[in-house]
């Protein structure tokens, strides 16, 4: 082995197990739960009430545009990392300032119950 290798294997392992480090979770964002309560006419009114306030990692991963019914739909999905909790499901949302986003998927992160890899789509109503 030269002198590069024995110091760059290390470094490049080391970039391929912090991908999700708490670092680069920089974003403030509330995780909101969507809550039924009856309104004076005994229908169902629907709002949402705050979890938590945590920092997480949110990376836009693919936009689209279609033309439907006369009119323009828009399509944009996110990866968002956050650290792994256990009350959060897909009826909820995340909010980061003016922007909500509908959590469509949850994988936890190689099964260890450290992260959670949230997939979401941007603007979308629950």
């Amino acid at each position: 082995m030269s002198f590069i290798e024995v110091w760059v294997r290390p470094l490049l392992w080391l970039s391929v197990k912090m991908a999700n480090s708490i670092g680069k979770m920089r974003y403030r964002v509330k995780v909101e739960r969507a809550t039924n309560t009856r309104d004076a006419g005994g229908g169902l009114a629907q709002s949402f009430g705050s979890v938590a306030t945590i920092y997480a990692n949110i990376k836009p991963k693919n936009a689209n545009s279609t033309y439907r019914q006369g009119m323009l739909q828009e399509k944009v999905t996110h990866e968002i990392t956050i650290r792994y909790m256990k009350n959060i499901d897909t009826n909820s949302k995340i909010t980061f300032g003016t922007r909500s986003f509908a959590i469509n998927g949850i994988i936890n992160v190689d099964e260890r119950d450290r992260f959670l890899t949230l997939l979401c789509e941007e603007g979308i109503a629950i």
